[in-house]
């Protein structure tokens, strides 16, 4: 079995026998979803950047003028945070819309990009960049995304190992002609050594108290320009790279047994087990007490 059937059947025998709708996984951020007849339009708006893969039936997105069908063994990518609306157009009850759906978290695509010293980045731009790309799925994504399903089963892979499997997947996605979405969120070459090593910073003192003034400083910018390029490079704020940083931290550290939802918000820099509750149910849109349930 090559590896575009293999991740098919993992998708299929994770979705088939459940109720139609969105099926949630251990792993946030990764979900399936099942469908055993078409369904009308609707509208919707993603968080962030994802990856949508068919494995059987059909789906039709509309998206800024753009109307795109995705149907078996190809994939979707969508920019995120913008309005779209999507039908499904093909399933049945023998044959039902079967499909995954991954989250990439724009910190990774960016942290990714400036690992790799992409080059072509820089010529690309200023070019016009489409809001959402579909494109057949290769054996070398389809393997990364098998390794990524085969390891959210495990308590301890799904720790250690999982969130590798997730970089490999972008990676992999920069390879490929999707790399002009997922380039978007690190837009222009200017400052990134800067942007690199601001970014090194967050990472380092993430649980500690991080100013934008503290962050600039060490990069020998000033605050304004700093949070300008930043923003410009890595489609984020700062505040924003942090936060998200500190989301993936506390999906870790929720991994851990014997850890309370505040002990974990203070673990990861926040001040209010309230306020870290309510950014990790929105970010991966279940509450973090469910996700550690879940879990063990």
């Amino acid at each position: 079995m090559g590896n575009i059937d293999a991740l098919a059947a993992m998708i299929s025998s994770r979705a088939q026998g459940s109720a139609d709708g969105m099926i949630a996984s251990s792993f946030p951020g990764l979900w399936f979803f099942r469908s055993a007849e078409c369904r009308p339009t609707v509208k919707a708006s993603a968080p962030t950047m994802y990856l949508a893969v068919a494995v059987q039936g059909r789906k039709r997105v509309k998206i800024e003028g753009m109307e795109l069908d995705y149907s078996r063994r190809h994939y979707l990518i969508v920019r995120g945070e913008i309005p779209y609306e999507a039908a499904i157009v093909d399933a049945t009850p023998d044959e039902p819309y079967l499909s995954l759906g991954l989250q990439l978290p724009p910190e990774l695509v960016v942290r990714t990009l400036l690992e790799m010293a992409d080059e072509q980045e820089a010529a690309g731009a200023e070019e016009a960049v489409p809001p959402a790309f579909i494109s057949p799925l290769d054996d070398d994504l389809a393997d990364a995304l098998c390794r990524l399903l085969m390891s959210i089963d495990s308590a301890p892979e799904r720790r250690v190992l999982a969130p590798l499997f997730l970089k490999e997947i972008v990676f992999r996605l920069l390879g490929t002609e999707a790399a002009t979405v997922l380039r978007q969120v690190a837009r222009g070459a200017a400052d990134r050594d800067r942007i690199a090593k601001a970014i090194g910073f967050i990472e380092r003192n993430a649980t500690k108290r991080v100013t934008v003034n503290a962050i600039a400083k060490h990069v020998a910018m000033s605050p304004s320009h700093f949070a300008h390029r930043f923003k410009e490079i890595a489609s984020l704020s700062p505040m924003q790279y942090l936060k998200r940083l500190r989301l993936q931290h506390a999906r870790a550290t929720l991994a851990e047994r014997n850890r309370s939802i505040g002990e974990v918000a203070t673990a990861v820099g926040y001040a209010s087990a309230a306020h870290f509750t309510r950014d990790f149910k929105r970010h991966f849109g279940v509450a973090p007490g469910a996700y550690a349930r879940g879990l063990f």
